[in-house]
């Protein structure tokens, strides 16, 4: 038998350790275990009875009755129910292991093997944290339920329950792949003996065989029931299903990685999903992980020995990824006595912070390593996706088309950028079930979404959560015109909780540069919302064409290989019902969607396909080779404005300049002139008048009149030109009166009044204005920027290089005089 450092022993052994031995014949306790599971397991509050011993189970007014009452002939309860939006939702996973698929699948003991299973998918679901109910029919056959707190789309369980069956040989999905689907719990009655009748047929209306009885004491049971399983339990549970479910849809996504690439788990740490769940490390490496002894001679590789204690840790953690283990889990066996009790000796005598960020390091440097190892070999025995049922997208000669090619040929992101990355694209899925902000966004709800996928791609292209790629690169991966990406770009950063923030705006050949943003509205739910698998091709260049659209590209990424009603269709892809039916039309039309018995599902033309029959790609063309003429025109114009920008700049510093000196230097810095300057003290000297408080207002202060002015332009109003003319000194004043300070001084200071104002001995000059000393008056500087757009007109009215180098040697050689 294979053994597992965490599950332990595999087999019959388990099986007896978990689950009890039932009694399958007595009706007391079947009733008591009917009343106990059924109200608290069934969707809705009916159960069905079978009309034909156990054979069958049709919906029937007079087939119905209450759960709360017990049966006396084998009945099923529903797992689904209608929202009130009409979407299918459940609370309930139901593992139902077959005795008739083992014996299929060729099993020596079926029983043993359905039983070994159940006690695997039961461990599963203890791993990630949720309790699990169990039962057992007479013919061998187990039910494992799983109870949700909160209710799942329909969508979800039937993933998951196919992802199961790709696991597990003997789970048969078949009860949870339809929208009515029916199980018959413990309690129940199992079937009855089948009868032949006077026409040589057979009927069950004999004596019943068995009932359906409790593997499980009740008290735990019902503890498990009282408690139902909350979200992080069923996103943990799709974490270890996800290569599984990867292959259900094996197609490139921005929110799941292709087979073989590596995911997040709940704590933002990357590992790399296995089919089949995780396996044991092999016997040298989980030795190794256990006991931590690097130097013995057994446990060291055939090639090269280990050289310190850190090889060994890595080798572990990098066996560890490629068998599917988290990041979590390993730090949960590290303990002592664990599978990993060996890596604290391996780490040394570091303080736990250290050992904590030594071990995230390798990890996601193991993890890394391991992802590409598997992109290199997608081919061979590592890979999850078989070429010849999947094989890659093909183009026609002359077609670019980036985003396959992108999402597949391109470096991982760092895992932080990754997590980050992740955690945007689950608040954009957020932001588009939002009726506040969807209602913002209005009539361009459509491209606002097909505009935040652009800008997905553009960092997952870009390798960094920033990405400064322009309107036209957008619009090439949006499928939208350009002037709409740069319209829905100013309303997002517009937003009152941003999706984005503009770092800084673009210069010359420079694009603007945008960094990805978690509204803090969304940021405790990206937490506990996983985002579920699908294609986004929203940049594919068959939505050029007016056969289909945008609409059609958001629909079309909502479908799968599995059916999905009109309605469910309406749900995911956030689009009204009339749209969905438009679009259903035009995709069904080309090949692209197919309508099943359930509902429709995704087709299987390519999309190439379509777009070459549409003469899409011919689109794309087109606008390439428009959007590469605006690129040349713009390079053109720089080119030709270049002198200009930068005499513009020189004039800009310049001027910049004179506003700080003129900032700087004192009004009253300059050495006193022998010839005194005019000052507003002669005209008050001549006329032989007082100033009044409010000939000279003070700053700061109101009087009910305009604003005072400033005192040191009032000086440059009322001075004279550079050169002054001296004036004659004023006469002298009678004795009595004291001498007056200069109009400058008296307006620094509080007017007083006259008998109490403090009189300097002698008057102080005042000086030019600075701005006048260093350079000539403003209206040189306006008439040096007419110039200068006279220049511009004249360069791009130039047809030639001659005609823009005769401009520039004009314009350096001076204007005329």
């Amino acid at each position: 038998m294979e053994h597992d450092p965490l599950h332990g022993q595999r087999g019959t052994a388990v099986d007896a350790r978990r689950f009890t031995e039932p009694d399958m014949w007595s009706g007391p306790d079947a009733a008591e275990a009917w009343l106990l599971l059924a109200p608290r397991l069934a969707a809705t509050p009916w159960a069905r009875r079978s009309p034909d011993g156990g054979d069958n189970f049709p919906d029937g007014r007079r087939l119905r009755f209450r759960v709360e009452d017990v049966p006396d002939e084998p009945s099923t309860i529903s797992i689904y129910t209608a929202a009130a939006d009409g979407a299918t939702t459940g609370r309930l996973l139901v593992g139902d292991f077959d005795v008739s698929k083992a014996e299929v699948a060729g099993a020596a003991d079926p029983a043993a093997l359905v039983a070994a299973e159940a006690a695997t998918f039961a461990e599963l679901i203890e791993q990630c944290g949720g309790r699990v109910v169990h039962d057992m029919s007479p013919s061998g056959g187990r039910h494992v339920y799983l109870k949700l707190a909160r209710a799942v789309p329909f969508e979800e369980l039937r993933d998951v329950a196919v992802a199961l069956a790709d696991r597990f040989t003997t789970l048969d999905p078949a009860p949870m792949l339809s929208r009515s689907g029916q199980i018959r719990i413990a309690g129940s009655p199992y079937k009855r003996e089948p009868v032949e009748q006077p026409n040589g047929t057979f009927r069950r209306t004999g004596r019943l065989i068995g009932y359906m009885a409790l593997t499980m004491p009740w008290d735990q049971a019902a503890a498990a029931l009282r408690r139902p399983c909350g979200p992080r339990v069923w996103g943990r549970l799709q974490e270890q299903l996800a290569a599984e479910r990867a292959a259900v849809d094996p197609a490139p996504s921005l929110s799941a990685p292709i087979p073989g690439l590596w995911h997040l788990d709940g704590q933002g740490r990357p590992f790399v999903p296995r089919p089949g769940g995780r396996r044991p490390l092999p016997l040298r490496l989980a030795e190794l992980a256990t006991t931590g002894a690097w130097q013995a001679p057994h446990l060291q590789p055939e090639r090269t020995p280990y050289a310190s204690p850190s090889e060994a840790r890595y080798a572990v953690l990098r066996s560890a990824t490629a068998a599917g283990w988290m990041f979590g889990e390993v730090l949960k066996q590290a303990r002592p006595g664990g599978a990993f009790a060996g890596l604290g000796l391996l780490l040394g005598t570091r303080t736990p912070s250290q050992r904590h960020a030594v071990l995230t390091r390798d990890w996601e440097a193991a993890a890394r390593e391991t992802q590409e190892s598997r992109a290199r070999h997608r081919d061979g025995r590592n890979s999850h996706m078989n070429s010849i049922t999947h094989p890659p997208p093909t183009k026609p000669p002359g077609a670019h088309w980036p985003i396959p090619r992108a999402l597949t040929d391109t470096p991982s992101l760092p895992v932080s950028a990754h997590r980050e990355l992740t955690r945007w694209q689950t608040a954009v899925w957020l932001a588009e079930r939002d009726p506040v902000r969807c209602k913002g966004w209005g009539r361009r709800a459509v491209s606002t979404r097909l505009v935040l996928r652009a800008l997905a791609l553009a960092v997952r292209l870009s390798g960094e959560i920033t990405t400064a790629f322009g309107c036209r690169s957008l619009a090439l991966m949006s499928g939208l015109s350009w002037r709409t990406v740069a319209t829905v770009l100013a309303e997002l950063r517009a937003e009152h909780d941003p999706l984005v923030d503009l770092v800084h705006r673009g210069r010359d050949l420079d694009a603007d540069c945008y960094m990805l943003r978690t509204p803090h509205t969304y940021r405790a739910e990206t937490t506990r919302t996983v985002l579920q698998a699908g294609r986004i091709e929203s940049g594919h260049p068959v939505w050029l064409a007016d056969e289909l659209g945008p609409v059609c590209a958001l629909l079309y990424e909502t479908l799968s290989t599995l059916d999905a009603r009109p309605i469910e269709l309406q749900r995911r892809a956030v689009l009204s019902a009339s749209a969905v039916t438009d679009a259903l039309a035009a995709l069904g039309a080309y090949g692209l969607a197919v309508r099943g018995p359930d509902g429709w599902h995704r087709g299987g033309r390519a999309l190439d396909d379509a777009a070459a029959e549409l003469g899409a790609f011919d689109l794309y063309r087109e606008r390439i080779a428009t959007y590469r003429a605006h690129r040349a025109d713009w390079r053109t114009f720089l080119e030709s404005v270049r002198p200009l920008e930068l005499a513009l700049t020189d004039l800009a510093a310049l001027e910049a300049a004179f506003a700080e000196h003129d900032r700087l230097i004192p009004e009253h810095h300059l050495a006193p002139d022998p010839s005194p300057d005019v000052d507003l003290i002669d005209a008050w000297t001549a006329t032989g008048s007082e100033p009044s408080s409010a000939d000279v207002e003070t700053p700061g202060m109101s009087t009910g009149s305009p604003p005072a002015p400033n005192p040191r332009r009032q000086v440059r109003e009322q001075c004279p030109p550079p050169t002054p003319a001296v004036v004659p000194a004023p006469a002298p004043a009678p004795d009595d009166t004291p001498a007056r300070a200069p109009a400058v001084a008296q307006a620094r200071r509080p007017a007083q009044p006259a008998s109490q104002t403090p009189l300097d001995p002698q008057p102080t000059p005042v000086p030019p204005p600075a701005h006048e000393i260093i350079t000539p008056r403003r209206d040189a500087h306006e008439n040096a920027a007419h110039r200068g757009a006279s220049l511009a007109r004249r360069l791009l009215a130039a047809r030639t290089d001659a005609e823009r180098e005769q401009i520039l040697t004009d314009a350096a050689a001076g204007p005329d005089p």
